[in-house]
Formats: C-alpha cells, sequence, structure tokens
C-alpha cells in the first residue's frame, strides 16, 4: 500500500506492482500533477524510518477508460527508482487472469478515506475493513433491483459488508483476500453509491482481467531498465504470477 500527493489534490492510494511500478484506479487522475509516492508507512502526515518516497516519473491511463460507465478504471506510474523490500514494505500476489475470486470469500480493503458518507476529513492513519465477494452478474442484480436504474460494470468485482464500505478518498487502494495463506490482489476500489449504505455493494476494479495490459506497459519500461526486467522475469515463475506490494 502506498500514499500519493499532488498540491491541494491530497491523498490518493497506489498498489505497488513489480519494481518500479504503480497501479491505480484512473477516475482519480482526471487532473496530473507532479507525484511523488511515499512507501512504507501507515501515517499519512508521519515519516518513519521504515517509509521510503518516491517520485514519479510516469503515469500511464488506459487507453478504453470510460468517463461515463467508469469502465478500464485502472492506470500505472512508472517510479522514478525501484524500492527495496523491508519489514513494513512486502509483496502480495497478483493473480492469473483466469483467476476468479468466489462469492462470500472474506476479503480486506484499506485507504485513508473518509469514514463515513458525510465526514469532511479523512483520517492519519491507515484504515482497513473486511468485506465479502459480491460477483459482478449478482451484483448488478443488486443495483438494479435498489435504484431502478440500468449499469455496466466491465471487468470489475463487488464487495459488501453491513456498515463497512470504503468510501471518497480510498479510490486506488487494495482489495486483498488470503486464499490458501497467501495474500491475493483481487481489486482496486473504483466507485459506488453512496459510502457503506445498507444493500449496496462497492465496485472494484478486477485486476486479473487485466494482467496482460499491466504486463505489455511494464514490459515496455523494461526495455530501458533492466533491473526491472530481471524482476518481471522472476516474478513470473511464481504460482501465482506477478507479485505486488501492499
Amino acid at each position: 500500500m502506498a500514499s500519493a500527493g499532488a498540491g491541494s489534490l491530497g491523498l490518493l492510494a497506489w498498489l505497488l506492482l513489480l519494481q518500479p511500478w504503480l497501479c491505480q484506479a484512473r477516475l482519480v487522475l482526471e487532473i496530473i500533477f507532479e507525484y511523488v509516492v511515499k512507501i512504507g508507512d501507515t501515517d499519512v502526515h508521519h515519516l518513519s524510518r521504515s517509509s521510503v518516497i518516491v517520485p514519479v516519473e510516469d503515469i500511464v491511463i488506459h487507453e478504453d477508460f470510460n468517463y461515463v460507465t467508469i469502465e478500464n478504471d485502472i492506470a500505472l506510474a512508472l517510479l522514478a527508482f525501484p524500492v527495496n523490500y523491508s519489514t513494513h514494505i512486502q509483496p502480495v500476489c497478483f493473480p492469473d487472469k483466469t483467476f476468479m475470486v468466489k462469492t462470500d470469500t472474506p476479503c480486506w480493503v484499506t485507504g485513508w478515506g473518509r469514514l463515513t458518507e458525510k465526514a469532511t476529513t479523512m483520517p492519519n492513519k491507515l484504515q482497513e475493513a473486511e468485506l465479502h465477494i459480491i460477483r459482478r452478474e449478482k451484483c448488478l442484480e443488486i443495483l438494479e433491483k435498489k435504484t431502478g436504474r440500468n449499469f455496466i460494470l466491465g471487468n470489475a468485482v463487488c464487495a459488501y459488508a453491513e456498515g463497512k464500505d470504503s468510501c471518497k478518498g480510498d479510490s486506488g487502494g487494495p482489495l486483498v483476500c488470503e486464499l490458501n495463506d497467501t495474500w491475493i490482489q483481487v481489486g482496486i476500489v473504483s466507485w459506488g453509491l453512496g459510502c457503506a449504505k445498507k444493500g449496496f455493494p462497492g465496485i472494484y476494479t478486477e485486476v486479473s482481467f487485466y494482467k496482460d495490459w499491466i504486463i505489455a506497459h511494464m514490459s515496455q519500461a523494461s526495455c530501458l531498465n533492466s533491473v526491472g526486467f530481471l524482476v518481471l522475469i522472476l516474478c513470473l515463475v511464481l504460482p501465482l504470477d506477478i507479485l505486488v506490494t501492499l
């Protein structure tokens, strides 16, 4: 998990992929600033010995992002230099594109977003909430039944728990699930109808659908970065493929 700041835009949450790439929901990148990313800390205003601050060198926005339906809500950020793993910066597995998390699987979302829908401030400390997976088809059924409107979720997965939810300021944050003693990156906070409304699930970009897109853009950068290329090759031999840092 990493936090990013840019002028008055405030806090963004990022998913650290293989060095030196970061993954983010596209929706929060409507205005481009010069970003810096802090990794290895849970307090956004405190600089601990475990934290590392890295400038963002480039941002790649998904070419098919749709502002209306919020489909393909994903972007990549290239860090100025790789970050070393430590006791506070550790990897979590990124699923293969054939992976599909099951309904009712307990997962965790983390972020520094608002604690309630009407809150006017955001916490300094990293927050977490346990949610349960709802597959896209069931999620569409719930949303359309409750609102009477048609929705297009695209490559998304939903998650819900009564009284718990991601909220404004959590966009781009990770949704991770522990399966067979392994933490797997399943989703990225994308959007929702309010925050923690009873019966309304949150919508998350399902990252497994974007494996090929992520690898393609990381490989382009690897041509200019032999260290990043080596890490990519080593990670591809692991059972769950790409590594991501939380």
